[in-house]
């Protein structure tokens, strides 16, 4: 099985994703915001990591940990650097934000009802990763396309190499069935999200004041 392919072949189709990030790209206000809805969805993954272990952190766990926090620091940085000011997760400063943080909560809740202890932390990660190297394979074409100098190339590596991880450590005869299964929950959710997203932005772009 492709895992890739899990969350894409039944989510929002890729062509829309762009037209999206190509919005995104192309207008600096919804630029610092929607970095900064990636900060805190790197924010609330790497809480939940912590959450999850209970104190039993082994190092490569605990290195997940690091990363995931420091790609939150990465975003809130590019996003605070854009805005010219200090931004935070309130609404003002972020783009669907309660949704973004439904997405993770019902993900998470899911996958919950299926598996518990270490194996929850595995496949919550193992589907979030998935979707992370997908869609930041994509913004990372259309910001090089607007010739924006944000370079996502290295955290990129870093996700795909916790996927390889991650994926190695699921020990589990049902792991196929339940990947699938939580990647067709994710695809649901992911699509509420770029939903909220995508009238987050044209909400936005309307209350904006008009260029002289």
């Amino acid at each position: 099985m492709d895992a890739m392919s899990l969350v894409s072949d039944s989510g929002p189709a890729e062509s829309r994703v762009r037209v999206f990030l190509a919005r995104i790209a192309a207008d600096s206000g919804l630029s610092a915001r929607f970095l900064n809805s990636l900060s805190l969805l790197e924010y609330i993954g790497s809480r939940k990591i912590m959450v999850s272990q209970a104190g039993a952190l082994n190092g490569e766990t605990l290195k997940h940990l690091a990363e995931e926090t420091r790609h939150a620091f990465f975003f809130k940085r590019a996003a605070e650097a854009v805005a010219g000011r200090p931004m935070d997760y309130g609404a003002g400063d972020v783009l669907a934000g309660p949704q973004a943080r439904l997405y993770m909560g019902r993900l998470d809740a899911f996958i919950a009802r299926s598996v518990s202890g270490p194996a929850a932390y595995l496949y919550m990660s193992t589907i979030v990763e998935m979707r992370a190297v997908w869609f930041y394979k994509l913004f990372d074409q259309v910001l090089k396309a607007a010739g924006r100098t944000l370079k996502l190339s290295s955290l990129l590596a870093e996700e795909q190499n916790h996927l390889a991880q991650l994926r190695a450590r699921l020990a589990d005869p049902l792991v196929e069935t339940r990947l699938e299964s939580f990647a067709a929950h994710e695809n649901i959710q992911f699509a509420r999200l770029l939903d909220a997203l995508e009238d987050a932005s044209c909400a936005a772009v309307a209350r904006a004041p008009a260029k002289a």
